[in-house]
């Protein structure tokens, strides 16, 4: 309800981090963007804004967190019609890309996921948890969506590693209205299309983008920011205002994940 968001307000807070952060800065516009994984399928999209129409050639590469080396390096093409994509204005439409991954053939342990589209780096990366890894506080119960299923379908076939807890925040719930995001609808910041159940925006200060975090069962990612995001603050994405309302304004702990 309180992300209407300057866009000037989220360059400035992107600048003024400590070098130290892992947030990653954009001077540019977003060339690339990975989706959340569909099962051993990792999948995103990727396009050369000087040239909107044109399929650009996309680069994947998979990273052993302890060794640091590059396990798997993938070439494919960003063609395919996504009609989210087309209607957020991001070329024709015609720059998704879905690569089959055989998690199966690696053994147990933490992975990073990078990719480049047209040899510019993706605005976020991701992380594949393989096999039971230590964690540092017990896991949360898995909290049920608004339709009374799973919020997150995903962590049944996941193994969710928390690193930390971050502490009370206060949550509140936006949508894609303009009451809510203002003019600035479509995108997030980081390039991303909302979604609810996984979207967060967040004061990059405090979480940088591309963090996953657990709020009562439900694993999000920080995608966005807002003038109204400061601090220990979070604003949950919904898909109506009247979700968004019903969410209100809580006082939830907030899990850091691997």
């Amino acid at each position: 309800m309180l992300k209407c968001k300057p866009i000037w307000t989220c360059l400035a807070l992107m600048i003024t981090l400590l070098s130290g952060s892992s947030l990653t800065t954009y001077a540019e516009p977003i060339t690339g963007y990975f989706d959340q994984m569909e099962g051993g399928s990792i999948v995103g999209w990727g396009w050369e804004p000087t040239s909107p129409n044109t399929a650009v050639p996309v680069r994947i590469t998979i990273t052993d967190e302890q060794t640091s080396q590059v396990v798997r390096d993938f070439h494919p093409t960003a063609a395919i019609h996504r009609t989210d994509l087309e209607s957020s204005h991001i070329g024709n439409g015609y720059h998704g890309f879905s690569v089959h991954m055989d998690w199966d053939s690696l053994p147990d342990g933490v992975y990073r996921i990078e990719g480049w589209a047209n040899g510019k780096k993706f605005a976020n990366t991701q992380t594949y948890v393989k096999g039971e890894q230590p964690r540092e506080t017990p896991t949360p119960d898995v909290a049920q969506g608004q339709d009374g299923t799973n919020a997150n379908p995903a962590l049944a076939a996941e193994t969710v590693s928390i690193v930390k807890s971050l502490g009370s925040f206060r949550t509140t719930g936006y949508c894609p209205c303009s009451r809510c995001n203002g003019k600035w609808g479509g995108l997030t910041s980081t390039g991303a299309i909302p979604r609810s159940s996984h979207t967060i925006a967040v004061d990059p200060r405090v979480i940088p983008y591309g963090t996953r975090v657990m709020i009562n069962g439900v694993v999000y990612t920080a995608e966005d920011c807002g003038g109204g995001v400061k601090g220990n603050h979070i604003d949950v994405f919904y898909d109506t205002h009247s979700q968004a309302l019903q969410h209100g304004l809580r006082s939830q702990e907030v899990f850091l994940l691997r």
